[in-house]
């Protein structure tokens, strides 16, 4: 009431916040976390905002590991427990993490959170969102206490998000750079963690090499030999250390006097109607 009678004064967002402080010390978490939202949406620059935030991380905190310690469907309704939302409280857990950096990310929270929002990610197996966390808070938050789990856990991301040889190659990339920059950055302190990085940049090297022995294994396949030469050669110039090297070695012996291109069995149509115009 006292909010609604005084419009855009002090009174207003000191009411708005003890209002949201009332419910969170009733245990009402969900309606104190819209309360403070509401606070922090009004008055961005609040006064409170140190507080709001430290409440709203907070919440949830208690979300996610009531949830890992009772788990539940997401639509799973819930109508009798105010600590908690009435659906998916894992995903209000993670909105409440994203809250916090949004509405303080200079604040002592932010890197905190984003590394809460990142974890609670990881363990659920949606690696992507991981990943995007890890990199956001490698790049945005360099003197946070959490870069070296943030390096570690993001090049673990990565590479559980690669599928394979037949499919983007794009997080094995990342996965190698995060990897690098992990051994340069923290290579002696590393400690236990860094016989595990230069395994993983060893395995990252491997799958690399056996993306370009899929392309070259492709093209000998359909008989364009030059082709598959061409990626043979790649590999051993490439990764001349691994497996896929000395399989690639094989091949290109294997294949060596083949014509570089497969027979034109149209030769007789294409002479009959004239050369096939090209773009």
């Amino acid at each position: 009431t006292a909010a609604d009678r005084w419009p855009d004064s002090t009174l207003e967002e000191d009411a708005l916040f003890w209002r949201a402080e009332s419910l969170f010390f009733a245990d009402h978490y969900s309606a104190a976390h819209n309360a403070y939202e509401k606070l922090l949406k009004k008055y961005e620059y609040s006064r409170h905002l140190d507080k709001a935030v430290a409440r709203e991380f907070a919440i949830g905190r208690y979300w996610e590991r009531f949830n890992a310690a009772e788990p539940h469907w997401p639509m799973t309704p819930n109508f009798f427990d105010n600590t908690r939302p009435l659906f998916d409280t894992w995903g209000h857990s993670v909105k409440a993490y994203e809250h916090v950096r949004m509405n303080d990310p200079t604040g002592p929270l932010a890197d905190d959170a984003l590394m809460a929002g990142a974890n609670a990610y990881f363990i659920h197996g949606r690696y992507e969102d991981a990943a995007i966390n890890y990199d956001l808070l490698r790049k945005e938050y360099p003197k946070s206490e959490h870069q070296k789990n943030a390096h570690l856990l993001g090049l673990e991301s990565k590479q559980r998000m690669y599928q394979g040889p037949l499919y983007d190659g794009t997080p094995l990339k990342d996965a190698s750079e995060i990897a690098d920059q992990t051994l340069i950055r923290f290579g002696p302190t590393l400690g236990a963690d860094r016989d595990q990085v230069i395994g993983a940049k060893n395995r990252i090297v491997e799958q690399q090499a056996q993306r370009s022995m899929a392309v070259a294994e492709y093209y000998e396949k359909n008989r364009y030999y030059g082709s598959a030469r061409y990626y043979y050669n790649h590999v051993l110039e490439e990764f001349p250390q691994t497996g896929a090297a000395v399989q690639a070695k094989e091949r290109l012996e294997q294949i060596k006097d083949l014509p570089a291109e497969p027979p034109d069995r149209l030769k007789w149509l294409t002479e009959a109607f004239g050369p096939v115009k090209r773009r």
